[in-house]
């Protein structure tokens, strides 16, 4: 019974009419609100079961124990590969340090030889060696002493930055020559100077003919210049880089300089030590007295005879820093995957326990009666099918009812739209005729612009024949008194007013026949300037020139577009009668050409720019109302467009854009 009056409230409406109601109205007086109310009742007092829990466990146990382990072997092997690239790091480090230490060396050699190869050095007076040694000195600041010492191991010259040689210093000498007959060059253990600073001794050998020494050329080098080279190297916040003799257990260099003074062998040698001694370069981690734990990376330098290892030193903490920021957002991460899963087997198990219970208070609905149940959500599954199916006796009735709606609903819209195709047509056939009788109107002036133009013109050119032998005539009499000035004045009238008649005819006669177009190709920039030519600018009206065509030509009819640039310049000198600038600009856009003609005059009014271009439209107060007419019925015979901007009080702008180089086709119009 309800069914029947929802129907029959559809049918009536208000004062007999048919009544087409909205989706809004449809639904409204459906008992799906009430419906909705009662199953969600129903659906609440159903007893909770366990499907939720044991779903919950289920995707739990599915879901994170995969992600857990995935953790653990990530947050392993990111351990070892932050791990390893750090080392890997620290260990450039010190091979780079090692390289440099031989560069040192190197270079040491370098300037020993350079001195002994300087010219007659060898048969210098010892005053003159000592010179050029001190001078090396005094260059080179890393230079203890440096002798010159023969064969026998006499010292011939000798230059020492602290004092006199000792027997020390001597017995070094005889080592020195030892070494430079076996292996060419001599590099000396590490000692240590009066003040405790660590310092080696290195010597080449002087020869006049190759492989043939007469002598050796020593230096004694202090080595606190390592301490300077390594103390500027940045390691993290607490690391640093020191240089260990592995040979004699001692400090080469080390970022405290006040290290190297120690009578006891620092903490550093006692770490170095534990270094595997056939390793060129590697890692080893130690835990210090204090029970601080450190990572030591090093690298042996690159010369056999000194035995130097380069250590880069740093805390654990802070060497694998990364390796623990690198932990803790996995683990993060893995506690946030964790609750996130959680929160999804929830809502998922919810979801199906929600459809279950769903469909049971639907059949609940049934079984008291009431076909129309709301919505049940529906899936690809079998439960799914199975809603569906339950449903489709319930839905059979109210799919009917909305069909025959919705057909009535279409009807009314066909009708609507009928409707608003019979005013279209009518429309468009009001348009037709009111064109059909322009163009007979048209058609009619030109006939009668015909013959009223012959008939005008003739009389006109009399009285123009006729104004100018009276001028004549009455100059000629004047003498040197000249023409009387109201004389003079009425006989200009005569004139201007037999122009202005000649300008009007042949306005009507442009407009009301047409002639075969005489296009050929015509360079704008040049037609705007002859048009420019023949306008006589007012006073206070100044011209402001921009023609960017470079030379474009177009194939147009040059008296034609001569006649509207002249047209269109005039309208806009009367325009300002205050004053004001007639600009005019040519450029190109793509295959078209655009003129721009502006003022800044009085401006046209928002109402008049559709009506300035219709035949006898003016708003002066003497016309015809043809001059723009004209304008627009040129440009169309050249297949080209015009426009019109305008504001009041600041000007107007016509634009014109004509076709490069396309044909007028047929040549008429």
């Amino acid at each position: 019974m309800e069914n029947h009056g929802i129907a029959r409230k559809f049918r009536e409406g208000q004062e007999g009419k048919v009544l087409i109601p909205s989706p809004s109205m449809l639904f409204h007086d459906l008992p799906f609100s009430s419906l909705s109310e009662k199953f969600r009742a129903v659906a609440l007092r159903l007893p909770r079961g366990k499907l939720l829990y044991k779903l919950i466990v289920v995707f739990m146990g599915l879901s994170i124990v995969p992600v857990i382990l995935a953790g653990f072997t990530l947050i392993r092997v990111s351990d070892s590969t932050i791990q390893k690239e750090s080392r890997g790091v620290k260990m450039g480090i010190a091979q780079k340090v090692a390289g440099n230490v031989s560069g040192y060396v190197d270079n040491v050699k370098n300037i020993l030889q350079v001195v002994h190869k300087s010219s007659d050095f060898l048969t210098m007076d010892r005053r003159r060696q000592n010179v050029i040694l001190s001078n090396v000195m005094n260059a080179y600041p890393m230079f203890m002493r440096m002798a010159v010492v023969d064969l026998s191991g006499r010292e011939i010259a000798a230059v020492n930055r602290l004092g006199g040689g000792s027997a020390r210093e001597r017995q070094g000498n005889a080592q020195a020559l030892r070494s430079i007959g076996s292996l060419g060059d001599y590099i000396s253990p590490v000692s240590r100077s009066r003040e405790g600073y660590p310092r080696i001794t290195i010597g080449v050998p002087i020869e006049r003919i190759p492989g043939r020494p007469v002598g050796i050329l020593l230096g004694v080098v202090n080595l606190v210049d390592l301490s300077s080279l390594i103390k500027d190297l940045v390691i993290g916040r607490r690391g640093y880089v020191y240089i260990v003799d592995m040979k004699k257990s001692q400090l080469v260099a080390h970022p405290d300089v006040q290290s190297l003074l120690s009578s006891t062998p620092p903490s550093e040698v006692a770490a170095a030590l534990l270094s595997p001694a056939e390793t060129g370069a590697g890692a080893i981690e130690f835990t210090d007295q204090g029970g601080h734990q450190f990572l030591n990376t090093y690298a042996t330098v690159p010369i056999p005879r000194l035995n130097w290892r380069v250590f880069v030193q740093q805390p654990t903490e802070e060497a694998y820093e990364a390796s623990s920021r690198m932990r803790f957002r996995i683990t993060s991460l893995l506690i946030g995957v964790v609750l996130v899963t959680l929160v999804l087997a929830v809502f998922l198990s919810n979801v199906i326990v929600k459809r279950v219970k769903t469909l049971q208070g639907a059949m609940e609905l049934v079984g008291e009666g009431h076909f129309d149940v709301p919505e049940v959500p529906s899936s690809n599954d079998e439960f799914g099918a199975l809603t569906e199916k339950f449903l489709w006796m319930a839905h059979s009735l109210r799919d009917k009812t909305l069909r025959l709606l919705s057909a009535q609903t279409e009807l009314q819209q066909w009708n609507s739209e009928l409707e608003s195709r019979v005013q279209e047509r009518t429309r468009d056939l009001r348009e037709a005729q009111e064109r059909l009788i322009a163009q007979e109107k048209l058609a009619a002036l030109g006939q009668m612009a015909s013959v009223v133009g012959h008939e005008l013109r003739n009389p006109l050119a009399v009285m123009n024949n006729s104004v100018y032998f009276l001028k004549t005539k009455l100059v000629g009499a004047a003498g040197k008194t000249g023409l009387d000035p109201k004389l003079d004045k009425h006989l200009h009238i005569l004139e201007t007013e037999i122009v202005k008649s000649n300008a009007i005819i042949r306005d009507v006669l442009d407009f009301s026949r047409n002639r075969a177009l005489n296009a050929s190709l015509h360079n704008m920039d040049e037609l705007a300037e002859k048009a420019i030519e023949r306008i006589q600018f007012p006073a206070g009206v100044a011209l402001q020139k921009s023609l960017g065509l470079n030379g474009t030509r177009v194939m147009v009819d040059e008296d034609e577009i001569r006649q509207v640039l002249v047209n269109l310049m005039e309208n806009a000198c009367q325009a300002m009668t205050s004053g004001g600038t007639l600009a005019v600009g040519t450029r190109a856009q793509g295959d078209m050409i655009q003129i721009d003609i502006a003022d800044t005059g009085c401006g046209i009014p928002q109402e008049h720019l559709n009506k300035i271009f219709a035949p006898f439209f003016t708003t002066k107060s003497r016309g015809t109302g043809l001059g723009l007419a004209v304008v627009k019925k040129i440009i169309e015979r050249h297949h080209g467009a015009i426009d019109v901007q305008s504001r009041v009080g600041e000007g107007t702008v016509f634009s014109i854009r004509l076709p490069v180089h396309q044909p007028v086709e047929g040549q008429t119009a």
